[in-house]
């Protein structure tokens, strides 16, 4: 009997999940690949690296720190109290939607006042904290909530021209405390090549995007600003960005048995 060989992908994910477990990461490698570039930070170690592989800033009076005793590890931003205080994390600049390449990202957040903050995550250019967008900058892909209201809104922006789509969720008030979490929602989208992103919340499909998808540089970030003079916080459990890795063209090995 002649050795049957199999000469496709190992251990790819989400092909033929229920919509429970998502179908988000289809063809994510879950074992290390050179083929693609990853950034992930699940939040437990004592403090993340603001020298390395995260830029730390902070608005007005606002913190953020790895959340103390918590399972599973989660970052916190808060306000302190005062309107307009937060922070963010922004990541290295690595990422860029690509011609017949793919990026996949993916979080999971909990506010403790969903429509009294904003709130972003994604991927974004360098760019100024700020209250509202969060940023004072252009050229975006992510989820953003805005204060006074909870919705989850899709964002696109490119150069400055934004497509910004209510995913028809909102974010409801949460809670992160030791091992016992509430409300917590899942945002992840993957960018196929120059020309569609789509969204996914609690790794459901909600918006498709095919208008103003930037071709920059971008970076990942998280960023949170209260709404109110008040300490809301929204804790982050991990950040996650994978994509594609560029090629020169050369050509692949091949199995030659």
């Amino acid at each position: 009997m002649g050795t049957t060989r199999f000469s496709g992908p190992m251990m790819y994910s989400g092909e033929g999940r229920t919509v429970a477990s998502g179908t988000w990461f289809k063809n994510l490698p879950l074992q290390l690949n050179p083929d693609y570039v990853v950034q992930f930070d699940d939040f437990t170690g004592i403090a993340v690296d603001g020298t390395n592989d995260w830029t730390y800033s902070q608005l007005t009076s606002g913190t953020g720190a790895i959340l103390a005793d918590a399972i599973d590890g989660w970052y916190e931003i808060a306000g302190t109290g005062s309107d307009n205080t937060g922070a963010s994390l922004q990541g290295n600049e690595i990422w860029q939607a690509q011609a017949s390449k793919k990026i996949y990202f993916e979080t999971r957040i909990v506010s403790t006042d969903a429509d009294q903050m904003d709130i972003f995550v994604g991927l974004c250019e360098n760019g100024t904290l700020a209250t509202g967008v969060p940023f004072g900058t252009n050229n975006q892909i992510g989820f953003l909530v805005v204060d006074e209201a909870a919705d989850i809104y899709a964002v696109c922006d490119s150069g400055g021209t934004e497509t910004k789509t209510d995913t028809g969720v909102d974010l409801a008030d949460g809670s992160v405390s030791g091992g016992t979490i509430s409300n917590d929602r899942r945002l992840g989208f993957v960018v196929t090549g120059t020309g569609k992103v789509e969204f996914y919340v609690d790794r459901v499909l909600k918006v498709t995007t095919t208008d103003n998808i930037p071709t920059s540089q971008l970076t990942t970030w998280v960023a949170a600003v209260a709404g109110e003079a008040t300490a809301n916080k929204v804790d982050c459990d991990y950040l996650f960005t994978a994509a594609q890795r560029q090629t020169d063209g050369m050509t692949q090995y091949s199995d030659q048995v």
